[in-house]
């Protein structure tokens, strides 16, 4: 059976959401590292675009998105009631991940979720759930009409 090894809900809502990111590489700290800013978005008929360092995660606008970051010892069941949006590798850079806001070119990184593994490969899985009431007990009691994304890694 898979163990989680670290998890983090920061409670933060994050208007604009633009994805998760490898936090070093998009502060362009990481000097020949790609990052979120060098990806274009999903193509049509996609949710998610994918590249070192980097996911972009297309959500509705108008909804606030609250993450979740979670490391694993291996490949976890995915959750029954969640909707599975992306499965894959993903390289980061520094190992600390964070999600990323991008309003009208106003940048903001929320806080990292450090993985505690610089220059790897990691296998992930995004997943989604559209919340319209407070029952959903990993994330905070008080949201309402959010988007709940999980985002799970393991070596």
């Amino acid at each position: 059976m898979r163990k989680i090894i670290a998890e983090r809900s920061d409670g933060i809502e994050v208007r604009s959401f633009h994805g998760f990111a490898d936090v070093e590489a998009a502060k362009d700290l990481r000097p020949g590292q790609r990052s979120i800013w060098d990806l274009s978005g999903p193509g049509r008929g996609r949710r998610v675009a994918v590249g070192p360092n980097a996911l972009i995660v297309d959500v509705a606008p108008d909804v606030g998105v609250f993450v979740r970051y979670e490391s694993w010892d291996g490949p976890p069941d995915p959750y029954a009631e969640w909707e599975l949006v992306w499965d894959g590798p993903l390289f980061l850079a520094s190992g600390r991940v964070c999600a990323v806001k991008e309003d009208q070119g106003e940048k903001d990184y929320h806080p990292a979720f450090d993985l505690g593994r610089e220059m790897t490969q990691w296998s992930a899985r995004l997943l989604s759930k559209f919340v319209d009431n407070d029952r959903e007990p990993l994330f905070p009691r008080d949201i309402y009409q959010v988007t709940l994304l999980t985002l799970q890694l393991w070596p």
